[in-house]
């Protein structure tokens, strides 16, 4: 049982790929957020997109000798934004040029009209073989939980760890930590643990949306296996055909 458990832990640490990009824009563009999660691009590719310039724009944070570099380049050259990708295989291989092309056509896409009359100044790439842990739809199943379910006086911490808290990466790895030394203490498993605030309403309206609209293909596959067909709900594939 052991065995075949940490298996399943071997599918998120092998290492992954990563290709990280930061573009500098001829001028300011409109980006609604700092931080931001995209997919849909690539087959299999994460993305993430970060306008580095408001990020770095709070004259009270403690900026690095990098943050100071770019806020020099802001001044003349407009928004910095930085485009990473995970499990990136495919794009490693590209060429510089072919990944600015795909990074501005991205952009675009997201942002809008405000991105397609920028043009890029300069852009840095790195690539990154093996970067971080690979995650993918179902790799939730596939996590252990703080506390070992088959050795009782195991633990485990770190962003490949579950937890209800909702953080993720670093602070989910340091969250996740907190839970650890809190369950051997034989404390509350959150005590000292900072809850998030309430879910973005856009993000609570797309998970109750997923999830009617899994219960409604769960209900129309029911009625299929029942016998039922004439009356019953379309599966996905019906509609794929």
């Amino acid at each position: 049982l052991t065995s075949f458990f940490f298996s399943f832990i071997t599918c998120l640490t092998l290492p992954d790929k990563v290709l990280a990009t930061r573009v500098y824009l001829d001028r300011k563009i409109k980006i609604p957020y700092s931080a931001n999660a995209c997919f849909g691009f690539d087959e299999g590719i994460g993305m993430t997109m970060f306008d580095i310039s408001t990020l770095h724009s709070n004259p009270n944070h403690n900026k690095s000798k990098q943050a100071d570099d770019d806020d020099d380049r802001q001044s003349t050259t407009g928004s910095i934004i930085e485009v990473d990708y995970y499990h990136a295989n495919p794009l490693l291989v590209q060429s510089d040029e072919a990944i600015i092309r795909k990074v501005k056509n991205d952009l675009d896409t997201i942002l809008g009209t405000s991105s397609q009359n920028a043009n890029i100044v300069d852009a840095a790439i790195v690539r990154l073989p093996n970067a971080v842990n690979w995650y993918f739809p179902g790799s939730h199943s596939s996590m252990p939980d703080v506390q070992s379910t088959s050795l009782s006086n195991v633990y485990f911490a770190g962003d490949l760890v579950k937890t209800n808290h909702g953080s993720w990466s670093q602070e989910k790895a340091f969250v996740t930590g907190m839970e650890a030394a809190n369950l051997i203490l034989r404390r509350r498993k959150d005590y000292g643990i900072i809850s998030l605030g309430e879910e973005e309403l856009h993000v609570e309206i797309g998970r109750k949306a997923v999830k009617l609209f899994k219960e409604l293909l769960l209900f129309g596959r029911q009625l299929n296996e029942d016998g039922n067909g004439a009356g019953a709900l379309p599966l996905l594939g019906d509609f794929l055909r």
